[in-house]
């Protein structure tokens, strides 16, 4: 049986050399790695798999660490993860975890199973970054946040451009005549839910609307918080003629508590969301809202970890990628051009 010794001396090289070429690893010269590779094929030299896997000591498995893998919004996501992956012989490991004990214990067991080559985590509301980070950057494994808030060294940070796009929203309404905006809040810690409200505070000074503690309600990202914020609005006095919403559910919901009020959507009340999700087009009028291209997002991450998998650890570097977000015209804000 041939062995790897075999393919050195005749290559004239390394086992070390017949190692990297075998892995693929970008620190072998072209010339070298071609005329291993044809040293390979002459003696039909096939390395012994599991102890390539031991030498190497890649799983080929990514983990994934999301606050609830099977919501649409998630889900979404990380099917763009997986199918890029996939494509480039990977596999996931999923997990859920819904606070940050939870995100430490996930990460603490892929990390001491030595389960993961690599970690893709999204958690809005994290912020504990020795918890969470240390054990990685002690075992070099490569980290993609999105959608995170810490500040973690050498690792990549997918971002949705929330801020500006909320802000273009608000600009929006304003043309549209309208000077009291309200605004429904998600999560109190989660970041994309800060990022959105800031820009609905920016604009809102920018454009010279109604700045009234009265025009904001607490809700937490689901249709029924959207519409028991709804009535709570349209109680108050005076009321608001548009609401901003910091997610489609919410803006659904507010849709349906706009209906039971015998309010008009738009004519009484316009009401625009952000995400874009598959339903928002669906809605009685259709919904007004932010797309936020999730598979993409999904796409991104995925090449960002394969990325830093294939580079030497001293060589990461810290990085932040914004993405930038695109508004959707449709019938629920009262504008007489919808997008195409």
């Amino acid at each position: 049986m041939t062995t790897i010794s075999d393919v050195a001396k005749k290559a004239k090289v390394s086992t070390a050399t017949v190692s990297r070429v075998l892995n693929n690893s970008d620190k072998v010269r072209p010339a070298t790695r071609d005329r291993v590779g044809e040293i390979i094929k002459e003696l039909n030299f096939v390395p012994n798999v599991n102890a390539l896997g031991l030498q190497r000591k890649k799983t080929k498995t990514i983990g994934l660490i999301f606050p609830d893998a099977s919501a649409y919004y998630f889900a979404e996501i990380i099917q763009g993860i997986n199918r890029h992956l996939s494509q480039n012989d990977h596999q996931i490991l999923i997990s859920s975890a819904h606070d940050e004990e939870e995100e430490i214990k996930t990460i603490n067991g892929f990390v001491k199973g030595g389960r993961i080559d690599g970690l893709i985590m999204m958690m809005p509301s994290a912020s504990d970054y020795k918890g969470l980070m240390i054990p990685l950057i002690n075992n070099k494994i490569p980290v993609v946040l999105i959608a995170c808030e810490i500040d973690a060294p050498r690792a990549t940070t997918l971002l949705l451009d929330n801020y500006n796009s909320a802000k273009e929203m608000v600009h929006h309404l304003s043309d549209l005549g309208h000077k009291r905006i309200a605004f429904i809040h998600g999560g109190k810690h989660n970041y994309d839910a800060k990022e959105r409200y800031r820009g609905y505070v920016d604009g809102r000074k920018e454009f010279q609307l109604e700045e009234r503690e009265e025009l904001e309600v607490v809700g937490n990202f689901t249709e029924a918080s959207g519409y028991q914020s709804t009535i709570t609005l349209m109680q108050r006095n005076p009321r608001p003629t548009a609401i901003f919403a910091a997610n489609d559910a919410m803006a659904i919901g507010a849709i349906e508590a706009a209906r039971v009020l015998k309010l008009s959507v738009p004519l009484d009340l316009a009401i625009v969301g952000f995400d874009d999700i598959s339903s928002a087009a669906y809605t009685d009028p259709g919904l007004t809202t932010v797309h936020v291209p999730l598979r993409r997002l999904g796409h991104l991450a995925a090449e960002s970890i394969l990325k830093n998998l294939n580079m030497d650890p001293s060589e990461r570097t810290t990085e932040k990628i914004i993405i930038p977000l695109q508004q959707v015209i449709r019938k629920s804000c009262g504008s007489k051009q919808e997008s195409v």
